[in-house]
C-alpha cells in the first residue's frame, strides 16, 4: 500500500499532467506525531488463533466524526477446529469498554485485559461445529500505528477514518488479528449523524435516514483479512467511473470525495479504468469484479488498500495504480507474515512501474526507475526481509520494502525474460492454495522456479535476505578482427554479500554513436573476462544503460590491449590493499613486470627477480598486470582496497 503515512512517494491532489514519478512518494510513512507510536508497537498473535475459522462478522456501529469514540455490537460467526474447544479470544484494547457477550440472547461469561476478550461457552463446543457470539462494547480508540481511528477535519468539516495496518484492527474493535484465518464474509453497518456518509468494504445495500440518523449497510462476500476492514465517514458526494468487460459486464469504480474537491478528483479518477484494463491484462482479471472498486478520500497523507476500497489523500496516477495492485497484491493474496511485506509493497510498488511503462507513452518509465534505484542505493545496509516486525517504521520502510522490494521483481524479470516472468506472476495470483488466502515467500518462490526453470536460492539469499548492493567498472579493449574483450570487476557495499551473482547487461556504442550492441554478461566472479563480436569500432562501453539492476557503476575504460595468447597468472591476495605475491612454474624465474591503470597508463615496474609487488601508496582501483618471465609472458587483473 501506499497507504500509511509511512516512507514513500508522496502525491498529493494532482492534475492529469502532473505524472512524474515523486522523488517522495508517501504511502504509509510515519507522520511526526505518530512516531513514537511507530517504535513501541507491539502484538503477539493469540496462541489460541489457530482453534477457530472465523466464516462470517457482522460489524455495527454508532460513530459521529466529531467526536471521537465508537459504540459496537459485533457478531462473529465461527468455526471450531478443534475438539471440545472452551473458549474463544478476540483482541480488544483494554482501555475500550466491554459492556456484555451473548451467545443469541443468551450472556456469556468473559474477561477483558491485557488487550484480549477472552470468551467462555457454557459448555465446550464439539469439532468442526458453527457457533457465533455477539461482543457489545464501545469506548475511546487509541490512535497508534498510522492513527487506527482518526477524527479531524477537512474545510471546516469534520471526518473520521480508519487505518488498521498492521496491528491497529483491535485498537478500535474486538476482531481476531491475525495473518492465518480471513473472515469469509462480513456485513458493515455504521449509523451517523444524517449530515455524513460513510464508505466502507464491498457492495452499497441501502443508504437510509430515520429520525435524523443515517444508517449505511455495506456487504462483501470475499474473504478479508483483519487489517483491510475500513470505515470513513464525512459529508461526501459520490460518483462512479465504470470499466466495462466481456459479455456485458461492468466493474463500477465508486469515488468518495469531499466536496471541496470534486472536480479535480473527476479530471483524475477515469485513470484508474485504463490501468485496470492492464493489470487484468498482467495479472488476471479484478479479483473483486463482481463487487466494486472504489476511492474514499482521508486526510492521511498517503493512500491505504482497504479491500475494494483504497482510502486516498488525492488521485494523483502513482498513487491510484499503487493501491488500485494492492487488490491483486496484499488483498486478494495476503502476506502470510509482516517479513514479507515485500510481497505486498513491492509488488505494487513494481505495478506501478509497469503502469508508467505501459501507459502515457511509457515517457515516465525512464524516471520511475531513476527515483527508485536512487533511493535504494542511498544507503548500503538493510535488507528486504524484515527482521523486527515490532517496529512498524521499519516493516514500511520506504527504501527496502517498497523500492527495494520492486527492484527484486524488476531483477527477476530481466534474470528470467518477460515470458517466464509474467507467467510466475499469473501463476501466483491464480495459485488456488493461496488465492483469496495469505502467500508465504515460500510459495512465491516456488512459482518463479517453476515458471523459470532454474533455482533461485542464491538470488534471494543476495538480494532478499542480504544487504548491500554491487559497484560494477569495466575495462575494453579496442577491437581486434570484430573481437572485443572486456574484464567486468565488481565489490560489494556490505559484509553480508561477498558477490551478487547476475547476468549483467552492457552496451556498446561507436564514435558517433551511430551504432550500438548490447550483451548480457553471466557475471559470477569479479574480474571475469568476455569476448564478445562486434562490427563496428567501439568508443564507449556502458554497464546497465536501462537501469534493470540494484547497482553503482564506478569506472569504464578503454584497456590496453592484450595478446590472446598470454596466459593468465594467479595472483593473491586479490584484491588486496598494496601487496601482491605472483604463482609461477617453479623453473621460471621473473624477469620484469609491469603495471597499467585502465586508462593504459604505465604506473609502475621493475625488473627484479622478485615473484612480488608492495605499492603501499597506490590508489585503489583496477589494475593490470603483466609479468615477464624467461619462458613466457603472463597477465592478470588486480584490485587494489
Amino acid at each position: 500500500m501506499k497507504k500509511w503515512v509511512i516512507l514513500w512517494l508522496l502525491f498529493p491532489c494532482q492534475l492529469l499532467i502532473a505524472q512524474e514519478p515523486s522523488a517522495r512518494f508517501v504511502e504509509k510513512i510515519a507522520q511526526s506525531d505518530s512516531e513514537k507510536a511507530l517504535k513501541s508497537i507491539s502484538f503477539q498473535e493469540a496462541g489460541s488463533a489457530g482453534e477457530t475459522d472465523v466464516v462470517y462478522q457482522r460489524l455495527e456501529w454508532q460513530v459521529d466524526p466529531a467526536v471521537k469514540y465508537i459504540q459496537g455490537k459485533i457478531t462473529s460467526h465461527f468455526r471450531a477446529l478443534v475438539p471440545a474447544l472452551p473458549n474463544i479470544s478476540f483482541d480488544l484494547l483494554s482501555g475500550m469498554t466491554v459492556d456484555s457477550v451473548k451467545r443469541g440472547t443468551s450472556p456469556l461469561r468473559f474477561s477483558h485485559g491485557n488487550h484480549r476478550l477472552a470468551i467462555t461457552f457454557n459448555e465446550p463446543l464439539a469439532v468442526n461445529s458453527l457457533d457465533s457470539v455477539s461482543v457489545f462494547y464501545q469506548g475511546v480508540p487509541a490512535a497508534t500505528g498510522f492513527g487506527s481511528f482518526v477524527n479531524s477535519q477537512h474545510n471546516g468539516t469534520p471526518v473520521l477514518w480508519t487505518l488498521s495496518e498492521p496491528y491497529g484492527a483491535r485498537e478500535w474493535w474486538p476482531c481476531k488479528q491475525t495473518l492465518r484465518d480471513k473472515i469469509d464474509s462480513v456485513d458493515i453497518i455504521v449509523t451517523t449523524p444524517e449530515a455524513y456518509r460513510t464508505a466502507s468494504n464491498g457492495m452499497l445495500v441501502s443508504e437510509k435516514v430515520k429520525e435524523n440518523r443515517r444508517i449505511t449497510h455495506w456487504k462483501h462476500r470475499h474473504p478479508i483479512a483483519t487489517y483491510l476492514v475500513a470505515i470513513a465517514v464525512t459529508n461526501y458526494v459520490d460518483y462512479t467511473d465504470t470499466l466495462r468487460l466481456d459479455e456485458g459486464r461492468i466493474v463500477p469504480i465508486l469515488n468518495y470525495v469531499y466536496p471541496e474537491n470534486l472536480e479535480e478528483a473527476k479530471a483524475n479518477t477515469p485513470q484508474t479504468v485504463s490501468i485496470m484494463q492492464l493489470y487484468n491484462q498482467l495479472f488476471g482479471e479484478y479479483p473483486f469484479a463482481d463487487e466494486k472498486y472504489g476511492h474514499a478520500q482521508f486526510g492521511w497523507g498517503g493512500g491505504m488498500e482497504h479491500q475494494t476500497m483504497s482510502f486516498m489523500s488525492g488521485f494523483g496516477f502513482e498513487l491510484m495504480a499503487h493501491e488500485l495492485a494492492h487488490q491483486w497484491f496484499g488483498n486478494h493474496i495476503t502476506l502470510a507474515s509482516w517479513r514479507d511485506i515485500w510481497l505486498n509493497e513491492g509488488f505494487a510498488s513494481y505495478a506501478t512501474g509497469l503502469a508508467y511503462e505501459r501507459m502515457l507513452d511509457g515517457f515516465w518509465w525512464p524516471r520511475w526507475k531513476e527515483v527508485n534505484l536512487n533511493r535504494i542505493v542511498s544507503r548500503p545496509e538493510g535488507s528486504v526481509y524484515v527482521e523486527d516486525t515490532t517496529l512498524v517504521s521499519r516493516v514500511f520502510n520506504s527504501r527496502l520494502s517498497y523500492s527495494k522490494g520492486a527492484y527484486l521483481l524488476h531483477m527477476l524479470r530481466w534474470k528470467l525474460g518477460d515470458e517466464k516472468f509474467f507467467r510466475a506472476l499469473t501463476n501466483y495470483v491464480n495459485d488456488p492454495e493461496i488465492a483469496g488466502g495469505f502467500a508465504s515467500q515460500q510459495q512465491l518462490v516456488a512459482h518463479f522456479e517453476s515458471a523459470g526453470g532454474e533455482p533461485l536460492t542464491e538470488f534471494f539469499a543476495d538480494w532478499y535476505y542480504g544487504e548491500g548492493y554491487p559497484i560494477y567498472s569495466a575495462a575494453f579493449s579496442t577491437r581486434q578482427n570484430n573481437k572485443l574483450q572486456i574484464s567486468l570487476f565488481q565489490t560489494t557495499t556490505h559484509t553480508s554479500v561477498t558477490f551478487f551473482e547476475m547476468p549483467v547487461p552492457v552496451r556498446l556504442y561507436s564514435f558517433d554513436r551511430a551504432d550500438s550492441a548490447d550483451f548480457r554478461l553471466d557475471h559470477t566472479f569479479s574480474g571475469q573476462f568476455f569476448e564478445v563480436e562486434v562490427p563496428f569500432p567501439v568508443a564507449e562501453l556502458v554497464i546497465d544503460p536501462d537501469r534493470w539492476l540494484i547497482r553503482k557503476v564506478d569506472r569504464v575504460t578503454s584497456a590496453p590491449v592484450f595478446r590472446q595468447e598470454l596466459r593468465t597468472i594467479t595472483v593473491f591476495p586479490n584484491p588486496s590493499a598494496g601487496s601482491w605475491r605472483f604463482v609461477l612454474p617453479p623453473d621460471e624465474a621473473v624477469l620484469g613486470v609491469e603495471l597499467y591503470d585502465l586508462s593504459g597508463k604505465l604506473v609502475y615496474q621493475h625488473n627484479k627477480r622478485e615473484a612480488f609487488i608492495e605499492l603501499p601508496y597506490l590508489p585503489p582501483g583496477i589494475y593490470l598486470l603483466q609479468v615477464k618471465t624467461d619462458r613466457q609472458v603472463y597477465q592478470a587483473r588486480l584490485i587494489n582496497n
